[in-house]
């Protein structure tokens, strides 16, 4: 019984001394920050609009978009504020409108 005893000891001790291994991974796709943008402008990309511009002020929330060329528009009260073709790479890309 002792014998048992001691073999449970020691597969307690040795199993929970083995390594382990923890992945994380970082979502790396470019986002978008818009600064400068008044409570009623609209923030369209791409022809889709996604709401007030201002909430993508960037600390913390941006847009998530795929690599490569965006039409990027600021709308407010119908007319067109800001709309640029923009290439995104990667890392946060931050658009000021004036």
């Amino acid at each position: 019984m002792k014998n048992y005893s001691l073999l449970i000891v020691l597969l307690f001790v040795f199993g929970c001394s083995m390594p382990s291994t923890s992945v994380r991974s970082v979502d790396s796709r470019p986002s978008i920050a818009i600064k400068g943008a008044s409570a009623t402008a609209e923030l369209v990309i791409d022809g889709i609009n996604l709401g007030k511009a201002a909430v993508y002020g960037g600390d913390p929330k941006t847009v998530t978009i795929e690599p490569g060329t965006h039409r990027v528009a600021i709308i407010e009260n119908g007319n067109v504020v800001y709309e640029q073709n923009i290439f995104v790479e990667s890392e946060l890309k931050t658009i000021t409108v004036r």
